[in-house]
């Protein structure tokens, strides 16, 4: 016979395990707080009000733990109305005044005693009387009122726990959450894949928490705990409410290998100088920084700096001679961007800026050094440009791209005497892109390639004093050509 009551024994108390079998839907009955733990000394995530449907994941004792508004936390089991039959929270006491002095015989004449309550008895505890609680689950003094920072309108918070969690009091707030919508209809599914089962169907007017990215899957919660994952491409993202995009300041250095070519071709010319190429590779340093700061909902206004300096290693070979050089590159950027409001952080900048570079040759006046004459050339132009930045292409990846250009208003100088031509100018497309690796929190380790290009006409036949060499009157034209590849780390603030 004891083999077939531990069996009844088994099967009691699977049916009392706390853990509902399916995701069981319930309501509030009154304004409650989501705790992040079973105990109201716990960290508040957020605040419910009267009639809010929840997911029910468990039930411990009086608590229950649910999932609201795309949070899991715990609340009261006296705050939500169970199915019937399920509603009764046991206790053993009942919730009666405390009167000091009377005894614990109950009713009249000493037969029922009256009806009241002594000592922890009157305090409403739960289980074994002594934590001062009463039967809702609520802290209570031992007049059984509420204490001051409960629900029972008193604004002030109570004490924190001695473990320094969050003010658990009337005015905690709760962080803010990216929120989503969908275009049209669209299925929930269990799991992050097409094949998986259907969770629930959302529809533009849809609320949906935003959780964790896996692949091109999203996870996403309804405001009645509905969950899964949708294709992160299908969501429109918007700014959570009440919530604040901080700016963002970042800097960042690399070295790289840039290859530098210069040309210059004039129609019908000989050789050098009237038609050449020369090139070399050099040793190049980058530095750089962007400040952004958020204007509106969906809009970023900053500024960008980045400068690279490049050492020709070992510089350009003419007449069995080398001419060393350096070069620097310089790109001031006013910055103004729209967010897409994706999950990937996706964002499209416009740029509006001044490009500075120039091409120094080491002894360009001696000529017994300098056996090629080349000259100095600074180019400085405004600039236009545009940019996408996509910071979580993956979970640890992030992309930029960006392309400017220089159109008009360009000034071009030459080493006086070394002149290409009467009246320079230039026009130039930058061409970048930069792909980040998420190394720690605010470190990203980053490589990046730059191509430059730009064009120069020199107008009229160079000056009498110039000593390139030039013969004819024929127009010049030149370019310059840079390939950069760098690697480097990203530090943001």
């Amino acid at each position: 016979m004891r083999v077939p009551a531990l069996v009844v024994v088994l099967v009691l108390g699977a049916l009392a395990w706390s853990k509902p079998g399916h995701a069981e839907k319930v309501k509030t009955n009154q304004s409650a707080k989501l705790y992040s733990r079973a105990g109201e000394q716990s960290p508040v995530i957020l605040k419910i009000e009267s009639g809010q449907t929840m997911t029910l994941l468990a039930k411990d004792g009086r608590w229950l733990k649910v999932r609201v508004s795309g949070r899991t936390g715990w609340i009261p089991r006296s705050k939500v109305d169970l199915p019937d039959g399920d509603d009764e929270i046991a206790r053993n006491t009942r919730r009666r005044p405390f009167v000091d002095g009377r005894g614990t015989r109950r009713g009249f004449g000493g037969e029922g005693g009256p009806d009241d309550r002594i000592g922890a008895d009157a305090t409403g505890d739960g289980e074994d009387g002594r934590s001062g609680k009463g039967g809702d689950g609520e802290p209570r003094s031992r007049t059984g009122k509420p204490h001051k920072g409960d629900d029972d309108g008193d604004d002030k918070p109570r004490k924190r726990a001695k473990d320094g969690d969050a003010d658990a009091g009337d005015d905690a707030q709760e962080a803010p959450r990216p929120m989503a919508h969908v275009s049209e209809r669209t299925v929930i599914t269990n799991e992050p894949r097409k094949d998986s089962g259907e969770s629930f169907t959302a529809g533009p007017k849809t609320a949906l928490y935003l959780g964790e990215t896996t692949g091109k899957w999203t996870f996403v919660e309804t405001e009645e705990g509905d969950a899964g994952y949708v294709l992160t491409s299908k969501l429109d993202i918007e700014e959570p409410e009440g919530g604040s995009r901080m700016r963002m300041i970042d800097v960042r250095g690399r070295l790289g290998v840039t290859l530098v070519q210069q040309s210059v071709a004039t129609p019908g010319g000989m050789p050098l100088p009237e038609n050449y190429t020369a090139s070399s590779s050099s040793l190049t340093v980058a530095l750089g920084g962007t400040v952004l700061y958020p204007y509106s909902k969906r809009y970023w206004v900053g500024g960008e700096l980045a400068y690279d300096f490049d050492k020709a290693i070992p510089g350009i070979s003419y007449n069995n001679s080398t001419t060393s050089f350096t070069y620097h590159d310089l790109n001031l950027r006013a910055v103004f961007g729209y967010d897409l409001q994706k999950t990937n952080g996706m964002v499209v900048y416009a740029r509006l800026g001044l490009h500075y570079d120039s091409f120094q040759v080491d002894n360009v006046t001696d000529f017994t050094k300098n056996t090629a004459k080349l000259p100095n050339q600074t180019i400085t132009a405004p600039t236009l440009g545009t940019a996408l930045a996509i910071p979580r292409l993956t979970k640890d990846l992030g992309l930029t791209v960006g392309l400017d250009v220089i159109l008009l208003g360009s000034s071009v100088a030459q080493t006086k005497n070394l002149e290409d031509g009467t009246d320079p100018s230039a026009k130039a497309l930058f061409l970048g892109g930069a792909l980040t690796y998420r190394w720690r929190p605010k470190m990203d380790l980053q490589a990046t390639y730059d191509l430059t290009y730009e064009s120069l006409s020199f107008g009229g036949p160079p000056p009498a004093t110039s000593q390139r060499g030039h013969v004819g009157t024929a127009t010049r034209s030149g370019s310059d050509f840079n390939n950069a590849l760098s690697f480097g780390i990203a530090y943001a603030f």
